[in-house]
């Protein structure tokens, strides 16, 4: 998921960018990105005003962030909903309400670099919970999220500028012939930006390597951490609707890791 626009994309195209065998293309998906998130829910406008950022903060200091440490939250900005983004003693909660999600914001920025995390998805229909790396609007955009309605699989894309390149998201599920719910337990997950790809991991397994290629828009201006929860009921079917009666819904992080490529 994005900023501010909500993209339905019901197109039956393969995705741009290499993606390994055991990877499932869906035909048809839909999928919000970075320009305008708008809807009915008061805090889809929130969610958007959140993450834009008007300018980036260059850094190549590497950092490791375990939220085992009380004070772990404290090197993140809160854009939305603080009250939903709280610690336990070895985790950040991101919780869901009828209210509002939350977005936590790493505040530095690289050229290129590496962004992991340990994340347990919340499952349940119409909850979206994010990944991504995104720069100044309009943004290039690079995104792991990942729908309740289906926590066992989990879908890569990329935007530039706003826009959507590649027609369909990548789906795909954890390492081994077996997968995994993501919703069920933690697993580590990272996004790669260089200078001459881009690349998406699952439990240190590649899945995905999107290459730069001549004429061919590449996400290059993709700097700044951004990870939540939000709701995607007003998706066209995406994600699915959100039954309230059963929330609250939550995700966790365990650790996210931070390294600028200087």
């Amino acid at each position: 998921m994005g900023l501010f626009k909500l993209v339905a994309l019901l197109l039956a195209a393969d995705f741009i960018g290499a993606v390994d065998s055991r990877a499932i293309n869906y035909p048809i998906t839909s999928a919000s990105g970075l320009g305008s998130l708008s809807g009915p829910r008061s805090n889809y406008t929130a969610f958007a005003k959140a993450l834009n950022t008007a300018q980036t903060s260059y850094t190549c200091k590497s950092e490791y962030i375990d939220f085992s440490d009380p004070a772990a939250l404290s090197k993140f900005n809160v854009a939305w909903c603080p009250q939903n983004a709280y610690q336990t003693s070895n985790s950040v909660v991101w919780r869901l309400t009828a209210e509002c999600g939350t977005t936590m914001i790493y505040p530095w920025d690289f050229q290129y670099g590496k962004i992991e995390a340990r994340v347990r998805v919340s499952p349940g229909s119409g909850v979206v919970s994010t990944i991504l790396l995104a720069g100044p609007d309009p943004a290039d955009e690079l995104d792991w999220e990942w729908v309740g309605k289906d926590t066992y699989t989990a879908q890569s894309m990329y935007f530039v500028k706003g826009q959507r390149v590649d027609p369909n998201a990548a789906f795909v599920h954890t390492p081994g012939d077996t997968p995994q719910d993501m919703a069920a337990g933690f697993h580590n997950y990272a996004i790669e930006l260089n200078k001459d790809s881009v690349k998406w991991y699952i439990d240190d397994w590649l899945t995905r390597t999107l290459p730069k290629l001549d004429g061919v828009p590449f996400p290059s201006g993709a700097s700044r951490a951004r990870m939540g929860v939000w709701d995607g009921s007003q998706t066209s079917g995406w994600a699915g609707t959100v039954d309230w009666s059963r929330g609250p819904f939550t995700a966790e992080m365990q650790w996210f890791k931070f390294t600028p490529y200087c």
